[in-house]
């Protein structure tokens, strides 16, 4: 029986992006061929390790994370472009991962990156998946942006927080996306007695945006399938919880494709508004 193929689109959300990996397994598990893969920040990440084919040990990697190895991992930078460095994950993930050119990875893959100089979105498909990632990670006030080649590279999410446009996509391919910044799953008297202090007006104002933008760019290149997981679900820097973030997409994964069998025509559906993208939030 041939696989169905699917052009995979990725979104950022920092430790909500470890669903991704479960969400890969579930439609490798199902029959589904990935062809290619898109990626913005976390997104990008992943996306990236699996393209790369490496995505096993880096799963290993993330299960075993605890609130020390998180901590032991930030390095913390002397510079008022952000709070990060970055350099010390790149260089544990490095030991599982080995740095190769974007265009000799055996799955199609690209990065989002935005330009804090120009405004401008930049696709990264080329040269070293490092170089791509560490890109595309940069969220504005806590990584140090990239400098490269006369530009100044942030996080993808400010400009193309879910890139569906962005994916290679060839006739016949399911485009398939796994939004992990969704809107949020707590009532809205429940979020209004939570506490706020400066970090959570920061990061509930920067959701918000990307769910906006994520929201016009499904109209613009309706997905086939839409996966969905809330933004407040988990924090962002949540990754001793990966093993737990891991099921969720999984679990979130397998909920879509029921759906799609259960009303797309020959197990296929084919989104011709936002009411018939099959969604799932878990």
């Amino acid at each position: 029986m041939k696989k169905r193929r699917v052009a995979l689109v990725l979104a950022g959300g920092g430790a909500r992006g470890v669903a991704h990996i479960g969400a890969i397994e579930e439609l490798e598990r199902q029959g589904f061929e990935i062809s290619a893969v898109a990626g913005t920040s976390m997104g990008a990440l992943v996306g990236g390790v699996y393209a790369s084919g490496y995505l096993e040990p880096f799963k290993e990697w993330m299960r075993a994370l605890d609130k020390y190895k998180v901590f032991s991992l930030v390095d913390f930078a002397l510079s008022t472009e952000g709070l990060v460095k970055g350099d010390r994950v790149m260089e544990a993930m490095k030991e599982l991962v080995p740095d190769v050119q974007i265009e000799r990875m055996p799955v199609p893959f690209a990065a989002v990156a935005a330009d804090l100089l120009t405004g401008d979105e930049v696709v990264l498909d080329s040269g070293g998946l490092y170089d791509a990632i560490r890109a595309s990670i940069s969220i504005p006030s806590v990584f140090r942006p990239v400098h490269r080649d006369g530009r100044v590279l942030v996080d993808g999410g400010t400009v193309n927080p879910l890139p569906l446009n962005r994916v290679r996509r060839e006739e016949g391919d399911l485009l398939v996306a796994v939004d992990v910044s969704a809107r949020f799953g707590a009532d809205s008297v429940r979020r209004a007695n939570a506490s706020l202090n400066y970090y959570k007006v920061l990061i509930a104002s920067s959701q918000i945006m990307q769910q906006r933008i994520t929201q016009l760019m499904c109209r613009l290149y309706k997905p086939d399938i839409m996966v969905g997981l809330p933004a407040d679900s988990y924090g962002m820097f949540e990754f001793y919880r990966s093993e737990e973030i891991l099921e969720a997409g999984r679990a979130a994964t397998r909920a879509a494709l029921e759906r799609l069998e259960t009303d797309g025509e020959n197990g296929m559906v084919f989104a011709e508004s936002e009411e018939k993208i099959a969604t799932a939030r878990f």
